[in-house]
């Protein structure tokens, strides 16, 4: 099967010393060997890791996991967690592995370039993992896109999940609402109305038109913003990075709402306002 190629943006993450020469193959037991906490996938569901399972058993292991050291004796995985899960499960002793020298940062790139080429990532967890690459490389949406092959504006929508209300994005993660869904409701400012909005597609299994048809009907009952304002907002969001909100009163003062995912994204925000 031909793998799916990345961002060529990606080989300049990854230091040159990680290659062919620098692996150590060995059949390592499976008390060694500890799970990747940089790991973007939080959830691997029984079912798969089972049906894998079978698959190994009639087969074998057809691809040796991908691990690092972690001091004497004892490794980490940076990929091939489900594998490592499925010999578990199977109560193996040892498993083919690919000893790599890597840091943190390149064990979670690795790991995150795995789930995507498999489509491993729930929206959620690929938001989250876009986040990371955003906060511990920092990186722009758009260099972030570069290396895992997607444009800007697929980067930008996919980490808006992130500001929806909890019991939201864990419909996503659990596969309840779509990405298409979720996003739709996005078109809602008020966390509020969007967990009313959420309850109605849950409850009636509204389709992606009929949530867009309601909410540009909450959009009619509001003010149309000045453009001007709505200018500033999208030139804000696109050095930021991240959602801007200009609320402009009618002698002109107002205020300016930036979102943050987390504190070293506050950080990143922080040290862009102050160059």
């Amino acid at each position: 099967m031909e793998k799916k190629v990345l961002g060529k943006g990606l080989e300049a993450l990854i230091p040159k010393k990680i290659s062919e020469s620098q692996e150590e193959f060995a059949y390592l037991s499976l008390e060694k060997i500890s799970p990747n906490e940089y790991q973007p996938r939080k959830k691997i569901e029984k079912k798969e890791l089972e049906e894998l399972s079978r698959s190994i058993k009639e087969k074998g292991l057809l691809q040796p996991i991908v691990v690092r050291k972690k001091g004497e004796e004892k490794f980490e995985i940076v990929v091939g967690e489900r594998r490592y899960q499925a010999a578990k499960l199977l109560k193996m002793e040892k498993i083919p592995a690919i000893i790599r020298d890597v840091d943190d940062k390149n064990a979670f790139l690795l790991a995150l370039v795995e789930n995507l080429q498999r489509k491993d990532l729930n929206p959620i967890e690929e938001a989250e993992a876009f986040q990371k690459l955003i906060n511990d490389f920092q990186l722009t949406q758009e260099e972030t896109g570069r290396i895992v092959g997607k444009d800007k504006t697929s980067i930008s929508n996919t980490l808006r999940l992130l500001k929806l209300p909890e019991e939201i994005k864990q419909a996503l993660r659990e596969g309840k609402i779509s990405r298409s869904q979720a996003r739709t409701i996005l078109g809602i400012e008020d966390e509020k109305e969007q967990k009313e909005l959420f309850t109605q597609v849950i409850r009636e299994k509204l389709p992606v038109q009929e949530i867009e048809i309601r909410v540009k009907r909450k959009s009619k009952k509001r003010p149309l913003k000045d453009p001007f304002v709505a200018r500033m907002e999208e030139k804000l969001q696109e050095i930021l990075g991240t959602k801007v909100r200009i609320s402009n009163r009618r002698n002109n003062r107002g205020k300016i709402i930036i979102d943050y995912y987390d504190l070293k994204d506050l950080e990143r925000i922080t040290n862009k306002i102050y160059g």
